[in-house]
């Protein structure tokens, strides 16, 4: 009798963390930029107006009148249910990390505005973790198998805006954006029968280097009135990166291979693969290499922003991803990813934002809230040279992601603005007779100093 780490499903039913179903983590994956900004639920394009307009749009950085210092941070919780024909298993991750810094400097000008800026922003979150048990009644096998990528993309960026007329800016951001990605799988099968093994466990892992690439994004605003507008509109146009990845696989690639196998007895056995007949061969933890490259599509938004009462500004702005036409440049070298099939397995998305913001009278205080969609775009199957089957299925949303937000800010001596945000989502999702359950929750936190 042989046991075989596929005996789960789990290659076609892990979230994509096998080799062959892995998703292209570049694509979608919004971290949020900001802390005003996602108080008022990414509903700023059409906003704009401090460090984060780098990011946003940055056409409206031409309303930054003063020298800003900007840094920010961020927390991400994720807490993830998963159902497997019954059987349900919990998975926590949680990490912080810097969230923006950079610099704002408004250049002395006759007339209008013109303003640069450069800084740091964390643009993509790729943390995901899911766990999955279940059982296999022809092997007597527990099985506890776990997922979990960590890691994300920064743009290091800098940008210029200029008043063209007293009531339109443009504005242009270059940045280089690089990143990690690590991702793990452990597999762990507990025998319940009469087997002299009492428990198998196999780790592999990938370890992805994006390489350091450029992009851009072009934006323009328009505001009425030009000082203190009540009225403003903002749209942008991203040029998609072409990421060059750079991978590491370490594990042992045939299914019936093991790092560790416990006997009744105590006996340890370590790296071999299990045979037909039962019997043991010692194996090596293979280290594979491999590169490729991914082209990601154009990105447009669009926003708009009012001040509908006095000390209230409404928000609301769209942003369009169009991922089915991301495409691979070349071919994998360690023929190990760059599988995907972009037209057949992932949808075009669009991110719908809304936000308010009350300046609370009489006091230097500001109260945020917001709700953002962020729909997943990877719509299956895994393997896409496969047709839909039980074990090849489709993904489907039951319900799809969005964000509820809240955030506050207060001003110090005219000098110090500090900010606070948080924000929830959720998504569930079915694939086969795997349902997930997944709910995020982020904490902003930040300070800008204007001199």
């Amino acid at each position: 009798m042989t046991v075989m780490r596929g005996l789960l499903i789990v290659l076609a039913l892990s979230a994509g963390r096998a080799a062959w179903g892995q998703e292209e983590m570049a694509i979608d994956n919004f971290s949020g930029v900001g802390v005003r900004a996602m108080g008022m639920g990414g509903a700023f394009a059409g906003v704009a107006d401090d460090f984060t307009a780098l990011f946003w749009n940055p056409a409206g950085l031409t309303q930054i009148e003063h020298r800003e210092a900007y840094v920010a941070f961020s927390r991400n919780s994720i807490d993830t249910v998963a159902d497997q024909g019954g059987t349900v298993a919990k998975s926590e991750l949680s990490n912080t990390r810097i969230g923006s810094v950079g610099l704002a400097y408004p250049y002395p000008v006759y007339r209008g505005s013109l303003v640069f800026a450069a800084g740091y922003n964390r643009i993509k979150d790729f943390d995901s973790t899911i766990r999955i048990s279940g059982f296999i009644p022809s092997e007597g096998l527990n099985s506890d198998d776990s997922f979990v990528h960590e890691g994300g993309l920064i743009a290091l960026s800098g940008a210029v805006a200029v008043d063209v007329t007293p009531s339109v800016s443009l504005g242009l951001a270059i940045s280089i954006t690089r990143g990690e990605d690590d991702s793990a799988a452990e597999f762990t099968f507990e025998d319940v029968a009469d087997r002299p093994e009492r428990i198998f466990e196999a780790q592999e892992t990938f370890s992805d280097d994006f390489k350091s690439v450029p992009s851009g994004t072009l934006g323009a605003m328009i505001r009425f009135p030009r000082d203190d507008p009540r009225f403003r509109g903002g749209i942008t146009l991203s040029t998609g990166p072409t990421h060059k990845i750079g991978y590491t696989f370490r594990g042992i690639p045939d299914e019936s291979g093991f790092n560790r196998v416990e006997y009744d007895d105590g006996t340890l056995e370590r790296d071999v693969v299990i045979e037909e007949d039962g019997s043991l061969t010692p194996t090596v933890v293979e280290v594979s290499s491999g590169s490729y490259k991914l082209e990601l599509p154009m990105e447009f938004g669009i926003g708009v922003s009012a001040i509908a009462v006095p000390s209230l500004l409404l928000a609301a702005s769209a942003h369009f991803g169009e991922w089915s036409q991301a495409e691979y440049s070349g071919g994998d070298e360690g023929e190990l990813r760059a599988s995907a099939a972009f037209e057949s397995q992932y949808d075009d998305k669009v991110r719908y934002h809304l936000g308010a913001e009350w300046e609370v009278p009489e006091v230097a205080v500001d109260l945020r809230a917001g709700f953002y969609t962020d729909p997943l775009p990877f719509a299956g199957p895994r393997d896409p040279d496969r047709v839909v089957s039980e074990d090849n299925p489709l993904v489907v949303m039951d319900q799809d992601r969005y964000f509820i937000t809240l955030g506050a800010g207060v001003l110090v001596e005219d000098a110090v603005q500090l900010d606070a945000a948080w924000t929830r989502g959720t998504f569930e999702r079915v694939e086969g007779q795997l349902k997930e359950e997944n709910a995020s929750t982020r904490l902003f936190m930040g300070l800008s100093y204007r001199f």
